[in-house]
């Protein structure tokens, strides 16, 4: 992170700049590392200017010097002047415009990366509190508009003041009495302008906190526009999208509503003390006090002098915009690491396989605490279960393994090592997860497969493919490993992505495993060929099982019942059988819903009764 960004997120709602320099304060650091381009650049657009405003100087010495003096042997030099003075003019306004424009897009372009690899870095905790589709937004949209900021706004703000500096100059040169005429409407202006900024950056920043929200609604419709088209709900969901629209409307409504009385306004302060500046010229001219030339530079040096506060105030309505969309992206930028890497990292780089919690305890930021004081020591190659009703605290338990999140008390070990002294890559490269939501690229088998190492052969792609069960039916594949499947691999059916994502977990080669619900969602033969490959996949590692279908963890190590943040039993299979307490209902409930298993007389050892009690408790 640049210097030039200090933290913001100091609890409570981030600091926003609340004037124009503020904001191109935070912009700055972005900008530095292309100075030597944007001095280039403004040199060059000085001189454009600069050479720009000698035209009216040559057009009073064409009427006082070449008409009414009737020197016309100098006609040849002054239209060469002129000649050459349009020709400069324009030769350094390009080259203004295209280094500036080439180094606004650079800067842009660091923006972007710097803005994702910021996201990437931030802990699982800032995207449960966000939505999708105003990240998204940020990144694209508000990156865009800064666009306008970086090279229109830069432009436009130096040219103008350079440029009425330099009329008001020559004017006073001409006649130091039409300066100051010049001069009375610009308080006017200028404190019309900070009032009208103050008013508008508000609206602004609504404007692209409504499109974050419109732009969320419509990523979660298109994500889960099966579900939708399913229930027929494309009537509610077109209601919904209508009324975030009809928000962002109404915002840029009352955005329009600022602005649209403003410039006419303005135009009519500035046309004003033009009319001042003429009447008091002609008077001039008629008392001799200035020459017809000098009154027609000073008029053509006053339009330029006015015409710069009506380019500014025509760019100030994007300038706004881009400083609102600029406070959204410091607002990610800024946004505190709490999972953070230590300065001096332990190194882990062999990995037996031993997992250890002591004393932990977790909430998350905004809700209760999770787990309460949980002590477990998981020996290298153990199979570890873990079951409980929703919201027993069975996901948090896993998510501080490879520290997605860290323990409020306590620690998490690995190999006797605390994971809060590692670097999380270091950590996690010896982590694998299987989830029961399956999450692959839009791209081709193969590179949704080397996901799990970037560096493997084809043959050690098809190898672990072979492993997971997964050959076979990628070989009937249009194109094999090289066939496309869609966002989120939709061409796929659930069991096939689940055992692509089991092929990925073993070309990773992970000491630890978690799987989390991984055979949930499955038909019983794709849950057949999954089971296969899981087994193939746990042989030897420390795996982690997450589990509600209680069955297909019998034979685990050590199964955990979690109930509300605390292990409450722990033991094999049968020997929580025959306790007969918390496993022992949920598992005597499944009996009463599923077939009757090979084990039941476990069941009767526990005095299990007849019929269902109706006070077991759920898994769901």
């Amino acid at each position: 992170m640049r210097a030039g960004f200090g933290r913001i997120m100091r609890g409570g709602e981030p600091a926003r700049p609340t004037h124009l320099w503020g904001s191109l304060t935070k912009v700055l650091p972005w900008v530095l590392p292309y100075w030597p381009i944007m001095l280039f650049g403004l040199c060059c657009m000085l001189l454009s200017v600069f050479i720009d405003k000698q035209q009216p100087r040559v057009v009073q010495y064409i009427i006082d010097v070449v008409i009414k003096q009737e020197a016309y042997d100098h006609t040849t030099r002054v239209v060469l002047l002129l000649v050459g003075i349009i020709i400069g003019s324009h030769l350094f306004g390009f080259l203004r415009t295209y280094t500036l424009h080439i180094a606004g897009q650079r800067v842009l372009h660091d923006l972007r990366v710097k803005l994702y690899q910021h996201m990437q870095r931030l802990s699982l905790t800032y995207f449960d509190n966000r939505q999708t589709g105003d990240l998204m937004s940020r990144m694209t949209g508000d990156v865009a508009e800064i666009e306008h900021l970086m090279v229109h706004g830069f432009d436009v703000l130096v040219m103008g003041l350079f440029g009425m500096v330099l009329s008001l100059y020559y004017i006073a040169h001409y006649s130091p009495t039409l300066a100051l005429l010049v001069l009375v409407p610009v308080p006017v202006l200028a404190v019309s302008i900070f009032f009208f900024s103050k008013a508008v950056r508000t609206v602004y920043r609504g404007i692209r906190d409504r499109m974050g929200d419109l732009n969320a609604k419509i990523q979660d419709n298109i994500a889960g526009i099966r579900v939708v088209k399913a229930f027929s709900r494309e009537e509610t969901e077109l209601t919904q999208v209508t009324h975030e629209s009809d928000r962002v409307m109404a915002m840029n409504v009352r955005g329009i509503r600022l602005w649209a009385p403003f410039g006419p306004a303005m135009g009519v302060v500035g046309g004003m003390g033009s009319v001042l500046v003429l009447l008091v010229g002609i008077h001039l001219c008629r008392t001799e006090q200035l020459q017809i030339g000098a009154l027609v530079a000073c008029i053509l040096y006053l339009i330029t002098f006015y015409q710069p506060i009506g380019m500014l105030f025509q760019f100030f309505d994007s300038i706004q915009r881009s400083l609102a969309a600029g406070e959204r992206l410091v607002e990610v930028l800024e946004a505190d690491l709490d999972i953070k890497d230590p300065a001096a990292p332990t190194p882990l780089e062999v990995v037996r396989g031993e997992v250890a919690f002591h004393h932990v305890s977790f909430r998350y930021a905004d809700g209760d605490e999770v787990l309460r004081d949980v002590t477990l020591t998981v020996a290298p190659g153990q199979r570890v279960a873990l079951v409980g009703r929703s919201g027993a605290g069975k996901s948090s338990f896993i998510n501080l393994i490879p520290r997605f999140y860290d323990a409020l008390e306590g620690s998490v070990q690995v190999d006797g090592i605390d994971v809060r002294t590692v670097r999380q890559a270091d950590l996690r490269r010896h982590i694998a997860l299987v989830l029961q939501e399956t999450f692959l690229f839009n791209g081709t088998v193969k590179e949704n497969l080397r996901y799990g190492r970037l560096e493997a052969t084809d043959e050690e792609l098809v190898a672990a493919a072979r492993v997971a069960n997964a050959d076979e039916f990628i070989t009937r594949l249009p194109n094999g490993y090289d066939t496309e499947i869609g966002e989120r691999g939709i061409k796929l059916s659930g069991g096939q992505k689940q055992r692509l994502a089991i092929a990925r977990a073993v070309l990773a080669d992970p000491r630890i495993l978690i799987l989390d619900e991984a055979t949930s969602s499955v038909d019983s033969e794709s849950e057949f060929f999954i089971h296969q490959a899981l087994e193939r996949l746990m042989e030897g590692r420390t795996t982690f099982i997450i589990a509600h279908r209680l069955s297909t963890i019998k034979h685990a190590d050590v199964i955990l019942v979690l109930e509300n943040g605390t292990i409450i039993e722990r033991g094999e299979h049968e020997d929580l059988l025959r306790a007969n307490g918390v496993y022992a209902q949920m598992y005597r409930q499944q009996f009463w819903l599923d077939e009757l298993p090979e084990d039941a007389q476990l069941y009767h050892d526990a005095a299990q009764p007849e019929t269902p009690p109706s006070d077991l408790p759920t898994l769901y």
